[in-house]
Formats: C-alpha cells, structure tokens, sequence
C-alpha cells in the first residue's frame, strides 16, 4: 500500500513538474509507464519463481528435467510383451536442440555433462513409477561411451524413489544402439 502512495505521488509531483512544458500525451505516457511498472511489482511480488526441487529421492542435478529438451514428441508407449522400462515414457535431456542437432537433424555422440532422463507411468497408475538417468562425463567408462546409467523406482506416488539397478545391468540392452550413442529415443 505504501508502496502505490509513493507511486501515485511520484506521478502527480512529475506531473505538476512538466505541466508547464509538456503536452499531454507526453503526460498520459508517463502515467501509463508508472502503472505498467507498478502493475509488474505487483505481479513478481503475489507470484514468486518457485524453486526447482527434486523428486523425493532424486539426486538435484536432475531437478526440474521436466523442463529440458523432450526427445520423444509423444509419449511413448509400453512395448507389447513388456520391456525393462515397462510404462508410457518421455525422454529429457539437458541440452538444447542446436546443441544436439545444429542443421535440424540430431548428432552424435551426445556432448560431455548431458544428462539423459526417461521417467514412467506405469501401467494401471497415474504417477511417475521409474526414472532412468544417464550421464555423460568424460573418462568415466570410455567402453560405453563415457555414459554412467542408474535408474530408481517407487511403488506410490508420495513414496521416495530407490536405486534399482545401474551401469552393467543396463549395459547389455543399450549396447544395441551405440550406434546413437547408447540412448534409445532419437530427436524428434
């Protein structure tokens, strides 16, 4: 409240000022100006940014991944007669579409500190059930690309999520796409 006062008499000492020496359009953008500005305080102060946290048991570095690159343009269904990932799925990655396909088309291999996200609604449920992570650092495991694999599950939707398998368990099936650079879901 104080705050409007203080901007309300900010405008009306400004306008006293240049009445004398200013038409008044010039005036009324002043005025609109003002409003426009206290308009926008107004909004950042009732509306704070809220802060990105990870899902319970998540580590932070995959916090907010919902609002990454999504590789897949509609969810993806489960695979007929199941798969280790069983559920509908999207697939995230912390880069940028010109990072990963500069000329429209996805490059490989993936740049070193990506970071690779599917998550899962299982079958029969209306939450997140499995995350699989990826993450590519360099001089980690040279053997599969530099790509460290993990991935968590939990079995309700306000249950924490736990390490269920990582690395050598993933290795097998993910060698099927070295070709593009160990990570199933391609760009689209």
């Amino acid at each position: 409240m104080k705050t409007r006062t203080r901007n309300l008499l900010a405008v009306l000492t400004i306008t006293l000022l240049f009445t004398a020496c200013a038409s008044e359009k010039q005036l009324e953008e002043i005025i609109q100006q003002s409003e426009e500005e206290e308009t926008t305080n107004w909004e950042e102060s009732t509306h704070p940014e809220e802060p990105v946290v990870a899902l319970p048991g998540l580590p932070d570095d995959v916090a907010g991944y919902t609002h990454w690159l999504k590789l897949n343009a509609e969810p993806i269904p489960p695979v007929a007669g199941g798969d280790p990932h069983n559920g509908t799925k999207n697939v995230y990655v912390n880069q940028t579409r010109d990072t990963i396909a500069p000329n429209g088309t996805q490059q490989f291999p993936y740049p070193d500190g990506s970071i690779v996200v599917k998550d899962a609604t299982r079958p029969g449920k209306d939450y997140i059930g499995l995350i699989a992570i990826m993450r590519k650092t360099a001089g980690t495991d040279p053997d599969h690309n530099d790509w460290k694999f993990i991935e968590y599950v939990r079995n309700a939707a306000d249950a924490e999520f736990s390490v269920i398998a990582q690395d050598r368990v993933c290795w097998e099936c993910h060698a099927q796409v070295e070709d593009i650079d160990y990570v199933f879901t391609e760009l689209e």
